[in-house]
């Protein structure tokens, strides 16, 4: 390959990575047409061969609208389930697909051909080693027009890439790519046996899964959906680097391939990118030291909490996503004054059920008492029954203290429900600071291995605070059982009787585990592992006497899994206009139970 000099440092990387992420992703949205599809763009290629990484995007958006993603997923998974070798068959899957889409992005997009030279350029080697290295050289050259030289093996295969060209049939496509591995890449004490015998291979076939041997066939359909949604992930998102010329090293006494500890320099700087990218930390270092060290075990051991009232309160530096983030809160006041008057109305109705429900509380019972406003009906029984409860007693209601806690999921997920969620919330926040119940108002998201808490108001912030909420912005993925824990931890100390903790979000826990401060990764957070971790972190919640509702705007499909996380107590809504609506019934009947 190409040797490239660093065309971004460091610094400027991580200046613009939320920028660089968004319009990679924003490509490969574009050519798929799926924008719920999940893709982690390539920033570090980006800032080094940005043609590549734009072309990369390109290509995996076409291969998800072309071909079909789960067909070869489920092909990887079973040819690797034989004892085929995965980095080598996933990079050839990524070969001959490349070759298939690309006629048919060319008629869509007249530009990607220039693209696609531009990028083929920086892969070329002058001496590849591989069979699968010479092979992927065989395919840049034969577009590239350029002399080939290859032994017959490698000559007859890239041929039968060739001849890809436009193949939108994934089962013929599944065909050529076994062929070719078997034929090229298959070790030399391979079995090699049928596609048909391949794509039998199932996870209750113990003779093809010896690994699951131990397990129950329902532990094993549950691994391998885990594997197979991994696989896809991978599929998706795999890419080929460039070779970088990089500086050599400085020589030192440790181990340069030792990451177990963090590298205080490298903490450091990912800490201070996160401060630019999310507003500076409402708590001092020691504080949030001492809360990562309590909070994030187990599951999230390798995480951090960052806690912060949002980049517009508190700035580190007014960078790019200062201006994005106050063009978001732009839209979300937009939207607010286009529904000003509906808003006005909800809170006043809002605010009335709650009142009513205040009032309810303070209401007097009449009850039987041996003392209070005789009961002539009950005369006879002077000298005649033990029952001296002759008299009608009035008895004030004991009226509990009620506080709120309102979490809002920010991940990307929500992106198209923006304004409507700020709104809302604000709608809540106005009803409550109108009938004076304390309340917070937070949203959580992760990046990197940071899950930030961005807090719009505190429980006994004034009313004018309730309009921080139109700073809400989605963005990045969610770690939903690390934000409950952090909410629950503090929210458990307060006084008030009634404690009611209120979550947003789409059902869906997911955060890829990714470490930018020289520490080893987390432990991804995705599929069943994420729901229980959820599920668990709301049952301690309850436990502590915390009454917890969720509320369900995702797909119908996640119904299920929603149900797992909050049990019974929890409602579906495909409308976020009703999520104002939903909390105060919740509510009133929380406080009409006392």
């Amino acid at each position: 390959m190409k040797p490239l000099e660093s065309r971004m440092t460091e610094d400027q990387l991580e200046d613009h990575r939320l920028e660089i992420e968004n319009r990679l992703r924003n490509l490969f949205w574009t050519v798929t047409g799926d924008y719920a599809a999940e893709f982690q763009p390539d920033v570090e290629t980006y800032s080094n061969a940005p043609e590549l990484a734009l072309y990369l995007a390109i290509r995996q958006g076409a291969l998800a609208k072309y071909l079909d993603v789960e067909q070869l997923t489920a092909y990887a998974m079973k040819k690797c389930a034989e004892g085929a070798e995965k980095s080598a068959l996933m990079e050839l899957i990524q070969l001959c697909a490349d070759v298939a889409v690309y006629p048919l992005l060319r008629a869509e997009r007249s530009g990607i051909g220039q693209i696609r030279r531009s990028a083929f350029a920086l892969l070329l080697e002058d001496a590849p080693s591989t069979p699968l290295e010479k092979l992927r050289q065989w395919v840049i050259r034969h577009f590239l027009v350029l002399p080939v030289s290859a032994d017959t093996g490698i000559q007859a295969q890239g041929e039968r890439i060739a001849q890809l060209s436009g193949q939108t049939d994934t089962d013929r496509l599944i065909t050529a790519i076994d062929t070719i591995y078997d034929a090229l890449l298959a070790p030399s004490t391979w079995q090699t046996g049928s596609l048909d015998g391949t794509m039998a291979v199932t996870a209750k076939n113990p003779s093809k899964l010896r690994q699951h041997q131990a397990l129950t066939d329902k532990q094993i359909d549950q691994v391998m959906k885990e594997y197979r949604s991994k696989l896809k992930t991978e599929l998706l998102n795999m890419v080929i680097r460039p070779v970088i010329r990089q500086p050599a090293p400085a020589l030192s006494g440790g181990d340069a391939g030792d990451c177990s500890a963090p590298d205080p320099a490298l903490r450091e700087k990912a800490h201070a990118y996160i401060e630019r990218q999310f507003g500076k930390s409402s708590l001092s270092r020691l504080e949030q030291d001492r809360i990562n060290r309590r909070l994030c075990t187990g599951l999230h051991q390798r995480c951090s909490l960052y806690f912060t009232d949002g980049i517009l309160s508190n700035p580190a530096i007014k960078n790019t996503q200062y201006l994005r983030t106050r063009m978001q809160e732009a839209k979300n006041e937009m939207y607010f004054e286009m529904k000003k008057n509906a808003v006005r109305r909800s809170i006043g109705v809002l605010s009335t059920m709650l009142k009513q429900a205040q009032l309810q509380q303070q209401e007097e019972d009449t009850v039987r008492a041996e003392y209070g406003q005789i009961r002539p009906a009950d005369l006879w029984k002077v000298g005649r029954s033990r029952d001296n409860k002759l008299f009608d007693c009035r008895k004030k209601r004991e009226s509990s203290n009620i506080v709120v806690d309102i979490l809002l999921d920010s991940s990307g997920s929500e992106t198209q429900r923006q304004p409507q969620i700020a709104v809302q919330a604000y709608l809540i926040s106005q009803a409550f600071s109108n009938v004076g119940i304390p309340h917070r108002v937070s949203s959580f998201c992760s990046y990197w291995e940071y899950t930030i808490v961005h807090r719009f108001r505190q429980y006994d912030d004034t009313e004018s605070s309730n309009r921080n909420i139109l700073q809400f912005r989605a963005f990045g993925n969610n770690r939903d059982g690390l934000a409950i824990r952090s909410i629950v931890d503090d929210f458990k100390c307060r006084s008030e009787e009634k404690k009611i903790l209120i979550i947003l979000s789409d059902g869906r826990p997911n955060a890829v585990g990714l470490s930018h401060s020289g520490m080893e990764p987390p432990i991804p957070y995705v599929g069943e592992l994420a729901v229980r971790d959820t599920a668990l972190e709301v049952r301690k919640a309850r436990n502590l006497g915390i009454s917890v509702l969720g509320i369900f705007i995702g797909d119908e499909e996640d119904l299920a899994i929603e149900r797992k996380i909050f049990g019974k107590e929890f409602v579906y809504t495909q409308k976020i206009e009703s999520f104002a609506h939903i909390v105060g019934t919740y509510l009133r009947k929380q406080m009409e139970q006392d």
